[in-house]
């Protein structure tokens, strides 16, 4: 078997200091570089000589603070993650070979990760759990050179990787050489070491059955919001009551976020006041976060809010952070030049096509802001799954029948809608954290975030359907969209120029998971991936959004070129 090389890549760049010095004092404001390993032999023909790191307004110091920056996910004991091995073999579960096969980003070993662990992979006391970075910082590979993306969507595989760790818990449990060495590399008692095995296999089988699901969300993609319903129902009425997470959404890419009045692919969450606050919060319980969920039955006794393992100032702070990352620049010294002349054809049919609800702002604007154009489902006619589910998911209120809502002017009901159960998790959360609270609505205000109607061509509500409005998705400016392939917020389509043609024409299947780019196609390459994306099944669609879809062929490269320069 051939031996897999490791590439440790150092780049000497500096940037501007994040607004809170406090976190950023923890990695240190002498590393010059940021750590990053890319794999010379990839599981999927992927691999690459070099590492770049692309222009984004942020330098080392700010993107390590990112990487690793603890926000309160427990996924599992670190003891148990970094001595546990590889179901069926010996070598160790993070080994870097094994981790990529789930498409983490690799990195070497710095003083805010000193188990090397993956971008994304933050400890929280003496567990190990993810942060925002695991799932929206993206890798791009051209040719033996592997760029590295800030705030682009990851490629990863967390349901994969989340039943491969239980297969590797339950595997060291039931062979006794495994849990011999286990037990000699954990040190401490052998009853203390297998207890946490014990422990972590419980928990790791509980979240994988509860997330159990037929359209299978494979690489690049999860069901976030019926994961953070889950995550809930799990602390008021059980796991056993369940939704069924089949709405597969693209991560979203991070750059100018903070700057929207509304994200989520359905437009739903406010960022002023302290909604990025409130927002992240509920994404911190989705991705193992813990909450202590209180019947409060007065006003005066919700005030206390629900205790949580939250980091609000630490997620306070990376929303901070975002406000100086801009979106990446075609890298011409990476991938072909742009085709200037073909370019300058295509934009007077991006304003003709696309302008109306994709805005096109200047990245360097410091002062900039983005209004979403938010658009019904039915309208853009894109999968509607995921709008359909935030509005018409109903679940047991468990501990919290009896218990007054948000508004306190009612009790909740033997059930409740999923968007109210989420309303209520990060009302009472933030609760419990006010100077937190306090430091997010600050921020907003001071950088020009209000409270503002939403804008765009939406459903009114009725009294048939009061959530009409809610069954949206939402339209953003483009600046960076070359580098967050798959495209649709389902990821059902492979590419830029699928997405111009007429939806019969784009392709009905391929495959997801190649780091490997295609710039004449714009998006990675999706023939020879290890996940098969089924449009056929539900929750896939890729009909829809057929702007742009009737131009001819020439028009249509030109577009293309021209979506290459945001």
């Amino acid at each position: 078997m051939t031996r897999t090389a490791l590439i440790f890549v150092t780049l000497a760049a500096c940037g501007q200091r994040h607004p809170d010095d406090g976190p950023l004092a923890k990695v240190s404001t002498t590393l010059d570089e940021r750590a990053g390993l890319v794999l010379q032999q990839d599981l999927y023909g992927d691999g690459a000589s070099r590492l770049v790191y692309l222009d984004q307004g942020w330098g080392p110091v700010e993107t390590l603070w990112y990487y690793f920056a603890d926000q309160g996910s427990v996924l599992i004991p670190r003891e148990v993650l970094v001595n546990l091995e590889q179901p069926g073999a010996s070598a160790l579960f993070i080994a870097p070979e094994h981790m990529a096969k789930y498409r983490f980003l690799l990195q070497q070993k710095t003083p805010n990760n000193p188990d090397g662990l993956p971008v994304g992979f933050a400890q929280h006391e003496d567990s190990v759990g993810l942060t925002c970075a695991a799932c929206h910082t993206g890798q791009i590979n051209y040719k033996g050179t592997a760029m590295r993306i800030d705030g682009a969507p990851a490629l990863i595989d967390m349901p994969t990787f989340l039943a491969d760790l239980e297969a590797a818990t339950r595997a060291t449990l039931e062979d006794k050489a495994k849990l011999k060495r286990f037990v000699k590399r954990h040190g401490g008692e052998e009853a203390e070491a297998q207890a946490a095995l014990e422990r972590s296999l419980a928990w790791l089988e509980i979240y994988n059955r509860m997330n159990t699901t037929e359209t299978v969300e494979g690489f690049g993609r999860l069901d976030a919001i019926g994961r953070i319903v889950n995550a809930t129902i799990r602390f008021t009425s059980g796991p056993q009551h369940a939704i069924e997470p089949n709405a597969p959404a693209s991560f979203p890419l991070l750059w100018d976020a903070p700057r929207h009045d509304y994200v989520q692919w359905a437009g739903f969450s406010p960022n002023a006041g302290a909604g990025s606050l409130g927002r992240n919060v509920g994404e911190v319980i989705g991705v193992f976060g813990t909450l202590d969920i209180k019947r409060y039955t007065t006003e005066d006794d919700a005030k206390a809010g629900y205790k949580s393992s939250a980091e609000g100032q630490s997620i306070a702070a990376m929303e901070e952070s975002l406000w100086n990352l801009q979106s990446p620049v075609w890298p011409e010294d990476v991938l072909p030049p742009i085709d200037r002349a073909l370019a300058a054809k295509g934009e007077p049919l991006y304003a003709a096509e696309c302008a109306s609800c994709h805005t096109v702002i200047d990245r360097d604007d410091p002062k900039r802001h983005v209004t979403a154009q938010i658009i019904s489902a039915d309208r853009v006619g894109t999968d509607p799954l995921a709008s359909n589910n935030l509005v018409d998911a109903r679940v047991p209120s468990g501990i919290l029948e009896g218990a007054i809502n948000t508004k306190s002017d009612a009790y909740y009901g033997p059930d409740m809608s999923a968007l109210t159960m989420l309303l209520d998790l990060t009302t009472r959360t933030l609760q419990a954290q006010p100077a937190a609270v306090a430091r997010a609505t600050i921020y907003a205000k001071t950088n020009g975030l209000e409270t503002t109607p939403k804008q765009g061509q939406l459903n009114e509500a009725t009294e048939a359907d009061p959530g009409a409005a809610l069954r949206s998705y939402k339209a953003r400016p483009l600046n960076g969209v070359w580098a967050s392939s798959p495209y649709l917020h389902n990821g059902s389509v492979p590419n830029l120029y699928a997405l111009l043609l007429p939806p019969e024409a784009r392709p009905a299947s391929f495959t997801v998971g190649r780091w490997e780019y295609d710039p004449a196609m714009v998006g990675y390459v999706s023939e020879g991936g290890p996940f098969v994306l089924d449009t056929r099944v539900e929750g896939n669609s890729n009909a829809g959004h057929s702007y742009g879809t009737t131009l001819n062929e020439e028009d249509r490269l030109a577009l293309l070129e021209y979506l290459k320069t945001l």
